[in-house]
């Protein structure tokens, strides 16, 4: 007699499935599941958020063990395994394959093994495909940072890669995968790059990236070069050079990086950070700085360079952070630490979270935490002005509302209110504005009018919010390629507004844009009042200060002083460091001292201190 028994299961419900399965081969062994592909599709989705990879990686060996470890189980694991890594909607949401990746070494034998040894061949296909210079990413982006995983985790040599990526960039038809490739290799192999390969291979790589010229691809080489320590000659170029900087107004050209008698000029470092600062805030009150980054501490500093008080945040690091100076409150966003996952890389990574720091007199004590569990990312803050005890935050948000029942990606920017809620953490958004498509790089106010404030996103556009009103009110652009407003070509890095009606507004374009607010319009449609650009690589910050029309920009490859008060910005070059030494590229810039002394925090650790004169 045969007796067939067809169980519907949800995900959660994988181990009390396997519990019968075993009940059932205590009765006989001729016992065989129909499904195990979708089985073990339903296990891999769920390591998308990195909070289950222990756990999974333990039934589908359970899976495995249960079902006769036989060639076709293979096969069924590698093409559940790659259906769900090759996903294009991966792509769409933003997520990494790393997740994916993280459960190949911890699969038993010989699965680990035949699975690896699919997964490479099947990736190179698909990589070495031949493409135009302008190809899309999308089609691609999944397999080259599955390539540079199976390189982190050791599965392909690092000398193995960069002979492939070498081939690879000397064909045109195969350069974008094989730059993006390169990319994603020295984003997650960046030691294994610099401290265990030949240096002979690479200077070969670093040969072969100078002969890379397209301009598709100025971004990634920046990033690449930049990380890597390499740089490509310039030619030769005085101060008043229109080659240093390319200006426009109006539409045209104009003349570039120019001598005068203003500019920032390097007076020392603070050194206190283990790892890479991202934000910082300056007290006007008690007149200290205040940093945060990667290693988890926010220091706070005298002018003279003194630490004063650390703080540590126990599980998260700081992303973004502002001060709301007349309630003394320090409101820091904060992103999960990847040591925070548990024992034995389980990777229970928390929630990301804004936190609440309140000034004693004597130090910032922690008033509250509010744990966005909903939240894949708080990537940006700041705290309105005025006694309105309000802040502003840009978010990615997991939302219900894909067919099957699984979940989305929204962005939004939220507006808060802490005198709503009895306690911080369980504060809600008095308003979510949810019309950005793409991520919410930053957030800024607007001086002149105490309910409006600005936002700038991956999407290309600058949105204009009125905290009483539940929609945008406005855009600042053109209609570009297309056929939609947008400010930027590319994506939007930072913003800052003055009090006389000027925003300023950069992106990974590699323009600064000038803009009038009382141009805008509810239609949108307003274009620049001026557009620059200084050395053709990225801009990461913009902040405004020193007078009302001037502006310190940071770059990919350095730090300028701008006065955007004529139709022709003026910019200079920051004076270096008496030693000479290569600067890091600088996430935030602070302004103190009646904006006298410009504060800049970045990839080198160090707080770099200059002076306005």
């Amino acid at each position: 007699m045969k007796l067939f028994i067809e169980i519907e299961i949800s995900p959660d419900e994988i181990p009390l499935a396997n519990e019968l399965f075993r009940t059932l081969r205590s009765l006989t062994e001729h016992v065989r599941t129909r499904d195990l592909p979708k089985l073990f599709r339903i296990l891999i989705a769920r390591l998308e958020d990195g909070n289950h990879l222990d756990q999974v990686a333990a039934e589908i060996t359970t899976l495995l063990s249960e079902n006769g470890w036989s060639e076709t189980i293979y096969d069924d694991l590698f093409g559940a395994f790659t259906s769900v890594v090759f996903n294009q909607e991966l792509v769409v949401r933003q997520q990494s394959v790393v997740p994916f990746m993280l459960l190949l070494p911890r699969l038993p034998e010989p699965a680990q093994t035949k699975v690896r040894d699919a997964l490479l061949p099947k990736v190179l296909k698909h990589l070495t495909v031949k493409r135009p210079v302008e190809a899309s990413r999308m089609d691609f982006f999944n397999h080259a940072e599955a390539f540079a995983a199976l390189v982190n985790l050791e599965f392909v040599s690092t000398s193995g890669a960069i002979t492939t990526i070498i081939a690879l960039l000397r064909k045109p038809e195969n350069r974008c995968a094989a730059v993006t490739m390169l990319g994603k290799t020295v984003e997650l192999c960046l030691p294994q790059l610099t401290e265990k390969c030949d240096p002979n291979a690479l200077a070969e790589l670093n040969a072969a990236l100078q002969n890379v010229t397209e301009d598709a691809f100025k971004y990634d080489i920046n990033y690449i070069e930049d990380s890597m320590g390499w740089s490509r000659p310039q030619p030769p170029v005085s101060l008043d050079s229109t080659r240093v900087s390319s200006l426009q107004s109006s539409g045209e050209p104009k003349k570039g990086l120019v001598d005068g008698p203003t500019g920032l000029y390097a007076v020392e470092s603070f050194l206190g950070h283990r790892q890479t600062v991202f934000a910082m805030a300056f007290d006007d009150k008690r007149n200290q700085l205040i940093s945060g980054g990667k290693d988890g501490t926010l220091i706070a500093w005298t002018t003279d360079g003194q630490i004063s008080e650390t703080v540590e945040m126990a599980r998260h690091y700081a992303c973004s952070m502002d001060i709301h100076p007349s309630l003394q409150t320090l409101l820091v966003c904060g992103v999960a630490k990847e040591e925070a996952s548990g024992p034995a890389g389980s990777r229970l990574l928390p929630p990301p979270c804004i936190v609440s720091y309140g000034s004693n007199g004597r130090g910032w004590k922690e008033q509250g935490l509010l744990s966005k569990e909903t939240s894949k990312l708080v990537s940006c803050i700041k705290a309105m002005g005025g006694s309105e005890h309000a802040f502003v935050t840009g978010e990615t948000v997991h939302t219900n509302g894909m067919e099957g029942g699984g979940q989305r990606l929204d962005e939004r920017v939220c507006y808060y209110d802490i005198q709503n809620s009895s306690s911080f953490s369980s504060l809600q958004p008095v308003r979510q504005y949810a019309e950005h498509e793409d991520l919410i790089t930053c957030v800024c106010l607007f001086p002149p009018n105490s309910n409006l404030f600005l936002s700038g996103s991956r999407d290309f556009t600058v949105r204009v919010w009125d905290r009483r009103v539940d929609r945008c009110i406005g855009l600042f652009g053109t209609v570009g390629k297309s056929g939609r407003l947008q400010a930027h070509d590319a994506m939007i890095t930072c913003l800052d507004a003055s009090d006389t009606n000027m925003i300023l507004s950069a992106g990974m374009d590699t323009r600064i844009l000038r803009w009038d607010f009382r141009t805008l319009s509810n239609q949108g449609g307003c274009g620049p009042v001026s557009t620059l650009q200084l050395d053709d690589s990225a801009v990461l910050k913009v902040a405004l200060g020193g007078s009302p029309s001037t502006a310190a920009v940071s770059t990919l490859r350095g730090l300028y002083l701008v006065d955007f008060a004529l139709s022709r910005p003026i910019a200079r070059l920051a004076d270096p460091f008496k030693d000479n030494r290569r600067i890091g590229r600088y996430h935030d810039l602070k302004w103190a001292g009646n904006r006298s002394i410009l504060y800049a925090a970045g990839d080198d650790m160090r707080i770099d201190v200059y002076s306005l004169r």
